[in-house]
């Protein structure tokens, strides 16, 4: 799954802060190692040099190898050690001689002193051999709680590494969200504007960074929606002016259609044919008006419905039995015209285009509503399924009739004033199923 613009900022920011933080912490550890441990070498060193002198004194003015031993002072937890004759001395018992490492022992008799680092019993140890008076004298350092500090010392780093990395991904996601504010404004009223809310504006902060993208999509929605104004107005205007001489001419082929008998036969089959384009253009024109009117200046009329009895009342009007509508009866807050309007719609382009409807379903949550108009006929093209709800457009030809292809038009829009939806799939029955999904309550109903 690929992340998020703000997550992968922020898995970014946390990788540069741990790495910051890794090498700043692990440089400030092998600088701290190193000056701890060379200071404590250090200091080791020069006070086994001491010892060994104050040792082969004690022994060079005739005392035993342990009383010599003891008139070394007792300064820290080190452990002194001296060989005479073969034979070792020591006044502790934290390392054993046998635990002395043989080659730090060789170096010391060659060399004239060595040191070395070792591990006994597990814990670290600092050895230091010094040849003296006819013997060889070495004094144990414990490392243990240097190598505590070190330890603890490390962790910590490390944890504060983690904790900058933890940081620095709150400040990369914060920042990117404060960055991402203004886009989802944008994405915001792009999408309120695509939902029919056309005066949707984005409101200027005083950025002089952002407020120029702003006022320039406030003039993109704006020359929209003057345009969509002026194509309705156009619409409108064409269809009222156009209404009063299809009146006329619709009243006078009534008239003569009434009177048809009385013709020959040719005349009457012509004034018939007359008489149903005239019929024809007069519903065209009153759908053309109701498309054109959609929206603009007719709000909805929120109430609520019970879904399951207006769809009754649908197929009931088209002379079709009520048990077609089957699933839930749930409540939802609709405009019971509009609602009416789109189901009608439906079922008119099923029976009319699809081979007629052969079932209303209707499935409902907590949250929608949806009604399937399913029908008889072979399905739609997925190739169609998009053009299928523009004014004016066709299904397949084989289904074509003399509608004027207004009315899944209409009902997409009537579906949009009512805050929901309308799409066509392929139906169980394998026909077409027209699908309009509905909010059970609007916001800002």
């Amino acid at each position: 799954m690929k992340l998020g613009l703000r997550a992968r900022v922020a898995v970014a920011f946390a990788v540069l802060s741990l790495m910051v933080g890794g090498t700043v912490s692990l440089t400030t550890y092998a600088f701290a190692s190193w000056y701890l441990v060379s200071q404590r070498e250090s200091a080791a060193l020069t006070r086994a040099a001491l010892d060994s002198r104050a040792a082969g004194a004690a022994i060079s003015a005739g005392l035993p190898p342990s009383e010599a031993l003891v008139q070394i002072p007792s300064v820290g937890t080190s452990q002194p050690l001296i060989q005479v004759d073969g034979t070792w001395y020591t006044t502790g018992v934290t390392v054993p001689p046998d635990a002395l490492p043989a080659d730090l022992l060789s170096t010391a008799a060659l060399d004239g002193g060595a040191t070395q680092r070792t591990t006994v019993g597990g814990d670290p140890y600092y050895l230091v051999a010094i040849p003296t008076a006819g013997a060889l004298y070495v004094e144990v350092f414990p490392l243990r709680d240097l190598d505590q500090i070190l330890t603890w010392g490390g962790w910590t780093l490390v944890g504060l590494s983690l904790f900058a990395g933890l940081i620095g991904a709150i400040i990369g996601a914060t920042a990117v969200g404060r960055l991402l504010q203004p886009v989802r404004r944008l994405g915001t009223a792009a999408s309120r504007i695509a939902g029919g809310e056309l005066g949707t504006r984005i409101e200027l902060t005083g950025d002089r960074d952002l407020d120029p993208i702003a006022e320039s999509f406030n003039d993109m929605a704006g020359a929209v929606q003057n345009r969509i104004a002026r194509e309705r107005r156009f619409s409108g205007n064409v269809s009222h002016e156009l209404r009063s001489p299809i009146t006329a001419a619709m009243g006078t082929a009534e008239l003569l259609e009434a009177r048809k008998d009385r013709l020959p036969e040719r005349e009457a089959g012509l004034v018939g044919v007359l008489a149903d384009q005239v019929r024809r253009m007069s519903k065209m024109l009153l759908d053309l008006l109701e498309i054109s009117r959609i929206g603009s200046d007719d709000p909805p009329q929120w109430e609520n419905a019970d879904i399951a009895a207006l769809c009754w009342e649908v197929v009931e009007m088209r002379g079709l039995p009520i048990d077609m509508v089957t699933g839930d009866e749930p409540i939802a807050r609709t405009d019971a015209r509009r609602f009416e309007r789109i189901i009608g719609n439906l079922v008119d382009n099923a029976n009319n285009h699809g081979g007629g409807v052969v079932g209303i379903v209707i499935e409902a949550d907590d949250q929608r509503v949806r009604i399937n108009v399913d029908d008889a006929g072979p399905g739609v093209d997925e190739t169609l399924r998009e053009r299928l709800f523009e004014p004016f457009a066709r299904g397949n030809a084989s289904h074509r009739t003399e509608g004027a292809g207004l009315g899944l038009a209409i009902a997409l829009e009537q579906a949009h004033v009512l805050k929901g939806d309308l799409w066509v799939e392929t139906s169980p029955q394998g026909g077409a199923r027209f699908v309009a999904e509905l909010p059970i309550t609007p916001e800002g109903s």
